[in-house]
């Protein structure tokens, strides 16, 4: 399919100095995680994405972007096709190295002596949250801080507390309706907050250190949320859900 289309971008010529093919994106990204794609700086009438087989049941869209999580490791490309009125068109093609730890076969398990527990164990407490934890705390409050957008803070807030205990318990239900509520938060802003990249400074960090923390359950999911939200402060005022 890809050679065919190929031939017939090649083989027809580009006018116009208003047509432009341009994707913004990560090259990398961790298997498992959210990735964004966004043809907002292409101009032309029509914008139409290519996207790999394997991936076009798993991607959606919102406005200019295109997001999806890639479960395997491997190189995926992109394409974009923009045309205008007069049937010209220009294209672009970007690459996604996406990258994971491959698991190895357990081996049988070798009887050993049980050790002794430390007197005194530290227990994980809401005073002393986990280290990943903490990272995806500190990732959403430095993000808030650097964007100063009051009113879509506070309606991601009250929209992710409202959703917490509504979750599905299947864990890729869950991620998914955490995105939906996002992107319906992302299109609700205020005209004078549409210019805040929220998908740059605050989406993908915080997604990437929730990949990091790699919660196996809905339960370790909502753990990552609550972080999340803890830092999503108003003149310094932290929400604690």
């Amino acid at each position: 399919m890809r050679p065919l289309i190929l031939f017939l971008l090649l083989a027809i010529p580009v006018f116009g100095q208003d047509l432009k093919a341009s994707i913004k994106g990560p090259s990398t990204a961790l298997a498992g995680t959210l990735v964004f794609l966004s043809h907002e700086d292409a101009t032309g009438d029509n914008k139409v994405w290519i996207i790999p087989e394997e991936l076009k049941s798993a991607s959606a869209s919102c406005g200019s972007n295109i997001f999806f999580s890639i479960p395997t490791p491997g190189k995926y490309q992109f394409g974009l096709i923009v045309a205008n009125k007069q049937a010209e068109i220009a294209y672009s093609w970007h690459e996604i190295v996406v990258t994971g730890t491959v698991i190895a076969p357990t081996p049988p398990p070798v009887p050993t002596p049980t050790p002794n527990p430390p007197p005194n164990p530290i227990q994980p407490s809401p005073g002393n949250p986990p280290p990943s934890l903490e990272s995806i705390r500190l990732t959403s409050r430095a993000a808030v801080d650097t964007l100063q957008d009051a009113a879509t803070t506070s309606l991601l807030a009250s929209s992710l507390i409202n959703l917490l205990p509504k979750l599905p318990a299947y864990l890729p239900d869950a991620k998914g309706l955490v995105t939906s509520t996002i992107e319906t938060c992302f299109g609700m802003r205020e005209p004078t907050s549409r210019k805040k990249d929220w998908l740059n400074i605050w989406r993908i960090p915080i997604d990437k250190e929730i990949g990091k923390a790699n919660p196996q359950t809905v339960e370790e999911y909502k753990e990552c949320l609550r972080a999340v939200i803890r830092g999503l402060c108003v003149d310094g005022k932290c929400p604690n859900p």
